[in-house]
């Protein structure tokens, strides 16, 4: 996936100022990994590297900010999917 697609696709949790520096980090390893891959599976938020910022995965990191997590898989869905190009 092409690295300006997959800022788009994520660019509102970019802009969430409420997120913290490791959630904003977690979220740029997201659009990192797109673009060299160009999918991910969800069951990769679990382990490494994104497992290196909480190892109880993105739900604790995201500290239950259910929206948000929920949000970034939708939008993981969408683009591996096809739906977002």
């Amino acid at each position: 996936m092409d690295r300006t697609a997959a800022q788009a696709a994520f660019s509102g949790f970019l802009a969430d100022r409420s997120l913290t520096p490791p959630q904003i980090r977690f979220i740029e390893m997201v659009i990192d990994q797109l673009s060299a891959r160009g999918v991910i599976e969800a069951s990769a938020l679990y382990e490494p590297p994104f497992s290196n910022l909480h190892a109880e995965g993105p739900d604790a990191l995201f500290g239950g900010n259910v929206e948000v997590i929920e949000g970034v898989f939708e939008v993981l869905r969408q683009v591996n999917s096809g739906l977002v190009a």
